[in-house]
């Protein structure tokens, strides 16, 4: 199975909707993804995502169906001395490198991502994929291929849990821009297992 995870197009975010330009991004993206196997068609409740979403469902023949867990991370701030608080994923890079590890004392958020890895789980569960320690175990998983319009910081967010990378050091280190793809194969393993990598991040060659 292949999980494409894609950020929404370009936003008005005072109104939650899409830009016009960002409204033609999500046209570009969908005829981009109607080459793809996506059998199933996911959102955040967010308008924007939304609003992006229902262009590639259209393409497809699908429904989208909305998925409250995947909405952007608005309550993860933490202390800035310029502004006062910064969504986490909006810390200047040294700022975050310099954050503790997941775990350790006054890592505040890390009920927060628990909260996300449940959610995670039982939607993977869902497409057959269950977690077991650092692999999946894969039952009567489905053929088809699935999207998630959300997000960048729920984005990045998951994708580091996925791929076992430090929360911090994931924000710090990568971006996703409006409109953006990213692909995560979920690789077969021996015994009926799988593990995700990576095969594209952020991309946005469509555009």
């Amino acid at each position: 199975m292949r999980l494409y995870i894609i950020r929404h197009a370009e936003p008005d975010y005072p109104r939650d909707a899409l830009t016009a330009h960002g409204h033609r991004q999500a046209q570009t993206l969908a005829r981009r993804l109607a080459g793809t196997g996506i059998g199933r068609v996911y959102s955040s409740p967010m308008n924007r995502a939304l609003e992006t979403a229902r262009y590639t469902a259209e393409r497809l023949g699908l429904d989208v169906q909305v998925e409250p867990w995947t909405r952007e991370l608005e309550d993860w701030w933490i202390p800035d001395a310029a502004v006062g608080e910064l969504p986490v994923w909006q810390v200047d890079a040294a700022t975050l490198r310099a954050m503790p590890a997941l775990g350790d004392d006054g890592w505040h958020l890390r009920d927060g991502l628990a909260q996300l890895r449940s959610s995670a789980d039982d939607f993977l569960a869902r497409h057959g994929y269950f977690r077991d320690g650092t692999r999946y175990r894969i039952e009567n998983a489905p053929s088809h291929d699935i999207a998630v319009f959300c997000h960048a910081g729920f984005a990045l967010t998951w994708l580091a849990d996925l791929l076992a990378i430090p929360l911090p050091l994931m924000w710090a280190g990568f971006a996703l821009s409006p409109g953006s793809v990213t692909t995560i194969d979920f690789e077969e393993l021996a015994g009926g297992a799988a593990a995700p990598r990576c095969l594209g991040l952020g991309d946005v060659a469509h555009f």
